[in-house]
């Protein structure tokens, strides 16, 4: 279709028709375009897009949402969904057409999965990968309503919530004395002190340490992708600094002395595989004291900040969560005594 040009302020604009959810015709009028090309491309995004019609099949439609959201994702959160999607939610509805998959057919999803033995955590993302397509069929697409939000998150009965495990500070304290490797040693401390994700850990330069004011600023996330450094924005894109205790910094020192050569773009921990998961079995396997992954670490350190009273808000500050609520869902079950100091507060009231 032609555009057109407004000859009292000089601006493009174009007139196309499409039709809506309900297969109706109705017209749609877009100005304000400085040249003549942009009209022209709008137009023809806009009818391209417009002949995606909801009834398309599922796995046509899930490649089209792929190709408009993976520009703005993580490699690895790409390579996560795609597997989800891959094995989880296409053998179930790859040859459904998108307006006929219902609340229903959802829940029977459901109960696949469920019948498998996943657990309810992992079927709760994979609902939630789910939704995120039928989420951009409504924005985008004219469907009319997302069948997951009438389904609702799935649950399994009886499903006993999994122990988070991580280490006390005797226990951490029994256990760093058993590594014997520097390496593993100085990153198991740091890991333990700070409470950065793993991934932050192997993205940290020597530039990024200031050890005047004993403080690391945490900027990026590395990830090992099919044999690939991979460095990101942190999880959540945010940047932080934190003080670092003289506990860890001594170990880094002591760690930077066994380095050769080492300048401010260097990594301080270079990558090989399951080094930090090798220092903690050995400390385990030494000391005695139970056996924690990786994330533990950063567990220990919420659970040492919640014993010693430190705010909230701080700790979810210095943990790099998007929000407090996600601090306070993750860690809530760390305030036992909470609940009892409350009630002995009003049984004084009384």
């Amino acid at each position: 279709m032609p555009v057109y040009k407004n000859e009292k302020t000089g601006k493009w604009y174009c007139i196309y028709r499409i039709k809506d959810a309900s297969g109706n015709s109705k017209q749609v009028k877009k100005s304000g375009f400085t040249l003549k090309r942009e009209a022209e491309a709008y137009e023809h995004d806009q009818l391209a897009n417009a002949s995606y019609q909801p009834d398309m099949l599922f796995s046509d439609f899930v490649e089209l949402y792929k190709n408009t959201v993976d520009k703005r994702l993580r490699e690895h959160t790409i390579q996560t969904r795609n597997y989800r999607i891959k094995n989880r939610i296409m053998p179930y509805f790859a040859d459904m057409r998108l307006r006929d998959i219902d609340a229903k057919a959802i829940a029977t999803w459901h109960n696949e999965l469920i019948s498998k033995g996943l657990s309810a955590g992992y079927i709760r993302n994979l609902h939630r990968n789910l939704s995120a397509i039928f989420n951009h069929a409504t924005r985008f697409y004219g469907l009319r309503d997302n069948p997951c939000h009438k389904a609702g998150l799935p649950s399994v009965a009886n499903e006993q919530k999994k122990e988070m495990r991580f280490w006390s500070l005797e226990e951490y304290q029994t256990a760093i004395e058993c590594v014997t490797d520097l390496k593993a040693k100085a990153a198991i401390a740091l890991l333990y002190w700070s409470g950065m994700r793993k991934g932050e850990l192997l993205a940290l330069t020597w530039g990024k340490l200031n050890t005047k004011d004993g403080t690391i600023k945490i900027d990026r996330s590395f990830q090992r992708l099919k044999g690939r450094d991979v460095i990101t924005p942190t999880k959540t894109g945010n940047i932080r600094t934190i003080i670092i205790p003289k506990q860890a910094l001594d170990l880094l020192a002591e760690y930077k002395s066994h380095c050769f050569d080492t300048g401010p773009a260097d990594v301080i921990f270079p990558w090989e595989k399951c080094f930090i998961e090798h220092g903690i079995a050995e400390a385990c396997q030494a000391s005695g004291v139970k056996r924690i992954h990786v994330h533990g670490l950063r567990h220990s350190h919420a659970s040492l900040l919640i014993q010693q009273g430190v705010n909230i808000v701080l700790i979810s500050k210095r943990l790099g969560h998007a929000k407090v609520s996600m601090t306070l869902d993750t860690y809530s079950h760390f305030f036992p005594t909470e609940e009892n100091d409350v009630v002995a507060k009003l049984s004084m009231l009384g």
